[in-house]
């Protein structure tokens, strides 16, 4: 039986020996838990309520998930088959939520266990020692990869309960949430494709909006508008990424309190060539550019790169954001000859970029992309310990690799004035939605932030 780390990956055609499983979710608390299943579409977005499976709508509409009582007391499980699923439906998230004003700080203990027929093959364990304010959280996810789906732990929460997991899968929920199911605003029953309708039409919806300009200071939603208004022909493409990440910054409005310069480093090793060459760097380009813009009001993101060597090139604009990664300084290939491509020196391009921004008195957030085999672990042990006296918030970003070292052991790093660093694990950019992309790096950045401001180290 495998155990599931946070974050960790699998394959389901591999552990289960095909794509028909059962998934049981236990958990031990002093609180009743409602469980639930959203079948999402590949934006990440509940675009079909019959595939929103919880206690009062148990089966989907082919029986393709079924939920059914647990083996063991409080558990609940559920019955995939995953093959018979229809193509828009491109995730599955398994979530708990309370009602009222308790946290999941609360549960004793809790786990997800993946069946293959009566034997389980893997289990992912947490605890609510490992929440907080939470009264939701996200457990765990299956995804589509080629002609196989894939098994990813999450454990990620949300303060808002049922009302705000709803909201963050592209639902919205009439009125506050009762105790009973919410009612998602939906036509009544299935209907037949709609022609293409002429007029725009705002995904978001009105309410959403209103919450945004509600929760965030004018000139942050000034900014907004502005970079809204500027996706237009080449730029037209980001509109998506503004909208998600929007309402991200919505729930998270202490962000705006202090502007914060994004710079995104960006591993340009020869092992990265194919990420690049098939535009998959490009698409970290336009996500982080979207993230960047929308947190300063500099239009623009510094952007470095390293392979033995690291060096900084043009800044992204709107103007040249759409094909950076192929036009910029001659593009990739000429990238990985300048930067001596045969291996990837993180401490390098840490090192310059603490020499260039650490001296600014203002908060930086760091995007730093890297495949994994860490040059020297200690070098960046040592660099996060000496940066942590400087407002640098270095957000790691592991992609389509291995072995990453330290950084999946930040939270031992002793000797940091301030927890300036975290670890995010990804296969490809899109395992995660651009909204819950955004929404863990925007989690991350205001706690830093909080404690930045009440250790004094801005001043």
């Amino acid at each position: 039986m495998l155990d599931f780390l946070r974050g960790q990956k699998e394959s389901v055609r591999r552990l289960c020996s095909g794509l028909e499983l059962d998934l049981e979710l236990y958990h031990k608390a002093p609180l009743e838990i409602d469980i639930g299943c959203f079948g999402l579409d590949a934006a990440g977005r509940l675009s079909d309520e019959r595939y929103f499976v919880f206690y009062n709508q148990k089966n989907s509409p082919k029986n393709e998930i079924v939920l059914r009582d647990g083996v063991a007391s409080g558990a609940v499980r559920f019955h995939l088959c995953l093959d018979q699923l229809p193509s828009h439906i491109a995730k599955l998230s398994f979530t708990a939520a309370i009602d009222g004003t308790r946290t999941m700080q609360e549960l004793e203990k809790g786990h997800v266990c993946l069946f293959r027929g009566q034997e389980e093959v893997g289990r992912y364990s947490y605890t609510g020692g490992q929440f907080s304010a939470e009264r939701a959280i996200v457990i765990c996810k299956l995804y589509r990869r080629g002609d196989d789906w894939r098994f990813n732990a999450v454990g990620r929460g949300f303060n808002g309960g049922l009302k705000a997991l709803v909201e963050h899968f592209g639902g919205t929920v009439a009125g506050s949430v009762p105790s009973t199911p919410p009612m998602i605003n939906r036509p009544s029953s299935p209907s037949p494709p709609q022609q293409p309708n002429p007029s725009p039409r705002n995904p978001a919806g009105p309410s959403l909006v209103q919450n945004i300009v509600a929760s965030l200071p004018n000139h942050v939603c000034s900014r907004m508008d502005n970079l809204a208004r500027q996706c237009r022909g080449d730029t037209e493409y980001l509109t998506s990424l503004y909208k998600n990440m929007f309402a991200s910054f919505a729930r998270h409005p202490d962000v705006a309190d202090l502007p914060v310069q994004v710079v995104t480093c960006m591993d340009a090793s020869g092992s990265m060539f194919d990420l690049y060459r098939n535009g998959r760097m490009q698409r970290v380009i336009d996500k982080f550019f979207a993230f960047a813009t929308t947190l300063s009001d500099i239009a623009s993101m510094d952007l470095w790169a390293f392979g033995a060597k690291s060096r900084q090139f043009g800044a992204v604009t709107m103007d040249n954001v759409r094909d950076y990664t192929f036009a910029e300084a001659g593009g990739f290939e000429r990238w990985m000859s300048m930067l001596n491509y045969q291996y990837n020196n993180e401490p390098e391009a840490m090192r310059d970029i603490m020499m260039i921004y650490g001296a600014l008195r203002k908060p930086v957030m760091v995007l730093f992309i890297t495949d994994g085999r860490l040059s020297s672990d200690w070098e960046i042990e040592e660099i996060l310990i000496k940066t942590s006296r400087f407002p640098i918030y270095w957000q790691f970003v592991g992609l389509h690799g291995e072995e990453y070292g330290v950084l999946e052991r930040l939270q031992e790093i002793d000797g940091r004035r301030s927890e300036n660093a975290a670890f995010l694990k990804l296969d490809d950019i899109d395992d995660l939605s651009d909204s819950a992309l955004y929404e863990s790096l925007l989690s991350n950045l205001e706690g830093w932030l909080k404690e930045i401001q009440y250790k004094h180290i801005l001043e």
